[in-house]
Parts: structure tokens; sequence; C-alpha cells
């Protein structure tokens, strides 16, 4: 059988794409279609990690639910996160009901910003601790036997064993934010009064979440035998035990946890948005098509056993959520250019891909190309 081309995967992105250039030139002209096209490329820029890491779980699904990740997802992608999660942040900082937090971001584009801005801090707490949580599950894992950066992976490895580090971790930053968050930080270069609480309850509820998704993944994974595995990298055995028991169900909790990875990932690209532009429209247009693209290229790599080939990819794409969640978390008491944010998303990916083609080569190992 023929293999596919890479072109091909990408077919609904490039149908969405030229679905909204055209919606972008009737709502707002040429300057509609330049803003959008720009949001495109920042969404794809920031979430290549996040591509890696889709694969990652998606190699261990089902083609029933890889399908459902490009339809139902792609549905949750453009329209949920992209369009509703920002009208559901004015909604739950105002006194707006929802309909009228719609009708302030299709009417009132510069308020809408400002209320979004406003709520900044709360939502880099939110997302960055809980890709802090993915990427501490990767670290302290002592299962792993496969370290890249061998200095920190594997004697973090080795330590994983005392505790779960990754709680204990995760709760001194909370901790540690808590007593030196000060009463005042920068929103829209002004200096504003906070409360603490609209920055620890967020972290405590990402934390809470992480932890529940991942109890939800083991009932729903359970076959009734005991397994080692305890960490985000799901090896053979338990893989070949869940698809002979409970595969279906195992899809539909590791769907969930893509989407709430997604979301976490598109929360810079989201409040980023409103640099280039404050048309709601035109920012899930935009935003949207560079999921599309982001969903096609994770596709492409688990058809063509990328991330499996090239060892240190995953490595790369986890070291890339740990400094984005860092970005994160410092974000939410100062600016920090989207160029560097940009920087963070890339270059452990770029570095970890050439490191496994050196050392593919070394062996003699034939390459897979994307």
């Amino acid at each position: 059988m023929k293999q596919k081309s890479a072109l091909s995967y990408f077919n609904t992105f490039f149908i969405f794409f030229g679905i909204s250039l055209i919606i972008e030139f009737f709502y707002m002209g040429i300057l509609g279609m330049v803003q959008g096209t720009t949001l495109t490329i920042l969404e794809l820029a920031l979430s290549f990690d996040n591509a890696v890491i889709n694969a990652l779980i998606l190699a261990n699904m089902s083609p029933i639910w890889r399908k459902r990740f490009l339809t139902w997802g792609m549905l949750i992608a453009v329209f949920g996160v992209r369009l509703i999660f920002p009208i559901l942040i004015v909604f739950a900082t105002t006194d707006l009901s929802f309909i009228e937090s719609f009708s302030l971001a299709i009417n009132n584009p510069i308020e809408y910003e400002r209320i979004i801005k406003d709520s900044h801090h709360i939502v880099m707490a939110f997302g960055g601790i809980f890709l802090l949580m993915i990427f501490l599950t990767f670290l302290f894992n002592e299962n792993k036997d496969v370290h890249w950066i061998k200095i920190i992976e594997k004697y973090a490895s080795r330590w994983s064993s005392v505790g779960n580090l990754k709680i204990l971790i995760a709760i001194f930053i909370v901790a540690i934010l808590g007593y030196y968050t000060p009463s005042e930080i920068k929103i829209s270069n002004v200096l504003t009064k906070i409360d603490k609480a609209d920055i620890i309850l967020p972290m405590i509820y990402g934390i809470l979440l992480f932890l529940c998704i991942e109890f939800f993944r083991g009932i729903l994974e359970d076959d009734g035998k005991k397994h080692n595995t305890k960490n985000f990298e799901i090896e053979k055995e338990k893989i070949e035990n869940i698809s002979n028991s409970k595969l279906l169900k195992g899809g539909f909790a590791s769907f969930i946890y893509l989407e709430l990875i997604d979301m976490s990932f598109s929360f810079d690209g989201v409040l980023g948005a409103f640099a280039i532009s404050q048309n709601i429209i035109i920012i899930m247009l935009g935003l949207g098509a560079g999921a599309f693209a982001v969903r096609n290229l994770t596709i492409l790599m688990v058809d063509r056993g990328t991330v499996a080939e090239y060892k240190y990819l995953e490595h790369g794409a986890m070291w890339s959520v740990g400094l984005l969640a860092t970005s994160m978390i410092i974000q939410i008491f100062m600016h920090l250019p989207h160029g560097l944010i940009i920087a963070f998303a890339i270059i452990p990916i770029a570095f970890a891909l050439i490191h496994s083609i050196k050392e593919n080569n070394l062996k003699g190992e034939n390459i897979i190309k994307i």
C-alpha cells in the first residue's frame, strides 16, 4: 500500500485556512486576512511541542479515537478553547451574564480585551501549574530508562522512588508564591492591587485537575492487574493489557486528557492573540487554523512513527513543556516577549531531534522522514 504524502495530511488545515481567509476578508478586509494569518503562524509556532505531546498519547489510542480527536476534538479546540473559553473568563471575572459577555466580545472588543488582560495572572497561574505537573511527572519517573539530559533526568529518576516528588515540588512552589506574591502587580503596564487568592487558588485547582484526570484515567484503563507504570509515559506491557481490556474507555480518558492539555497549551496563545487583534472572530479563525495544522501534524507523526524513531523527541517536547510552564508562572508577575516563548517551544525539540538523528546515524538506522 502506497504511503500518503506528508502534504496530504494537512488537507483539513488547507480547507479551514482557505475558508477562514474568505470570512476574514468579508469581515475586516485585507487587515483581517493579515491578522488571521499572523495568528495562525503564532499558534503553530507556540504549539509545536503540543503536537509532539499529543502524538505520544495518540499513538496508544485506537484508530476510532484518533478520528474523534480530529473531529470532535477540533470542535472543542476551535470553538471551545479559542471562542468560548475567553468569553468564560469575562463571565467568571465580571458581573456580566454569559450572553452579555459574548455580546461584549463581538460589539466592544477593546473593553473585552481589557477584561481578559485583567484576568491574565489568574489564567497563567492555572495553566502554568497544570503544565508543570505534566513535566514533573515525566521527569520524576523511576521506570524511565532513556535519558537525554542525563545529569538531571538520571538523578531525577533515582530520586522518584523516594516519594511523590512532583506533588511536593508543586505544593512547595504554591507555598513560596503564596508567601512572596506582592499585593500589587503590573497589569497592562498599570500597577494594580490583587488578592493573593487569585493566584494561589487557580494553582491549587490546576494541581487538583491534573490529579483528578490521572485518577480518572487510572480507573478507566485498569484491567485488574498490577502495573508498575506510574507516569505519563505508558509502557508496552500496560498498553497491551489496555488494548485487550478497556481500550475504548481508555481512549475516552486519553481524549479528555488531550483536550485539557491542548487547553493549557492554548492559554498563552489566546492571551497573546490580543496583541495582534482584539476581534474575537478573527482570533478564533486565526488560532483555529493553527490548531488544525497542529492536529494534522500530530496524526502525521503518529502514522510515520516519528516519536518512536527519534527517541529523544519526547524528552525535547517535555523540556519545552517545562520551560513553557515556567514562563507562564513568571508571566503572572511580568511580561515576556512572544519571541522568547516561541523559542522555549521550539529549541528543546530541535536539539532533541538533532541528537536523535545523530544517534540513529551512529547506529546505522534508517531515518523515517516526516
